[in-house]
């Protein structure tokens, strides 16, 4: 098992709904891989934390008071849009879209950067130089293009396996002839 699947079913596991087989691999990976066992253990204590709080009772007025802010709210909103006048109250961005503004801004200025760098120079591009050789003067006896043409596989490792499979006998042959 690894870590991935591990994080993927560790909420099962803690609820004990697993198998008994994937209950196995999940305490075997616990033993063997601190960075999941150390996140078994927060989140044990952060149940075992919220299971021993004390229970939240709200105060005997507590409902009538919900009702009338509520309401209260209702009517500033329907006031607001009535008028056509935006609220005053402006409600500030998520931390998430400040960090994605920034990042959109540091793309944007990288891609500026980075055309304005490359606009006008030119480059040539030059490649290391190549060496030729002659081809062999005889072609391989195990590589032959009848044999390769033979073959249904369609690529030439085949003909290598077959041509290895025939060599004892052939190298065989070839001694006991002399």
């Amino acid at each position: 098992m690894n870590c991935r699947e591990f994080r993927r079913k560790h909420d099962a596991y803690v609820d004990d709904t697993l198998s008994g087989i994937e209950l196995d691999a999940m305490s075997l990976h616990l033993r063997f891989c601190p960075p999941c066992s150390h996140l078994d253990t927060r989140v044990r204590r952060a149940l075992f934390l919220a299971h021993n709080l004390p229970m939240i009772e709200p105060s005997a007025g507590f409902g009538a008071r919900l009702e009338l802010r509520l309401r209260h709210e209702r009517a500033l909103m329907a006031a607001g849009a009535m008028s056509g006048v935006a609220s005053d109250r402006r409600r500030p961005f998520a931390p998430a879209t400040y960090a994605a503004l920034a990042a959109g801004i540091l793309l944007a200025a990288g891609v500026a950067a980075t055309a304005t760098t490359f606009r006008g120079a030119e480059r040539t591009i030059t490649l290391a130089p190549v060496v030729a050789t002659l081809p062999e003067s005889e072609p391989s006896p195990f590589a032959t293009s009848v044999m390769v043409a033979s073959m249904p596989a369609g690529i030439s490792v085949w003909p290598a396996v077959f041509v290895a499979q025939q060599a004892p006998w052939h190298y065989a042959s070839d001694a006991a002839g002399r």
